[in-house]
């Protein structure tokens, strides 16, 4: 069987994984990201199951594209690509959080035209979830419509 894909324009993300026994965490999906017909990964994007509540922080949607890939708006059109799956699995929007310093996943996030909802200090409980310089998430909604 075919694994798992999506593309939008240039960008392809391909299914790597399926996570859902990690104790209190909830389920999520891993996709690679790559150029259309290439097998170079040049990033990741993972797709996290779960509510707007228990992924307050979090969000659904977390990317990360690799150093020398940066400024062609990757993280941006992975996130369209996985917007059929998204969609496929129930969902009428997301959660999509950064850090307030994050200038470049910031501007994806308004490039998405998502929702500006709130920024909130991460609590105490949750700060072994984030690196120690991540202090606060601006939270955003992104509308699948």
């Amino acid at each position: 069987m075919e694994k798992e894909h999506y593309n939008y324009e240039d960008i392809e993300i391909r299914y790597d994984d399926y996570i859902d026994n990690i104790p209190n965490w909830d389920p999520y999906y891993i996709y690679t990201i790559h150029k259309v017909n290439e097998s170079q990964e040049i990033g990741r994007i993972v797709f996290r199951l779960g509510t707007d509540e228990s992924l307050l922080y979090a969000g659904h949607i977390g990317y990360t594209i690799e150093e020398n890939y940066r400024g062609h708006h990757y993280a941006y059109k992975a996130c369209l690509a996985l917007k059929e799956k998204i969609k496929a699995v129930g969902y009428s929007h997301v959660l999509i959080t950064c850090s307030p310093e994050n200038s470049p996943s910031k501007k994806t996030i308004e490039k998405l035209q998502c929702e500006y909802l709130e920024t909130k200090m991460i609590p105490k409980s949750l700060k072994k979830e984030f690196t120690i310089d991540e202090k606060a998430k601006m939270i955003y909604k992104w509308k699948m419509d």
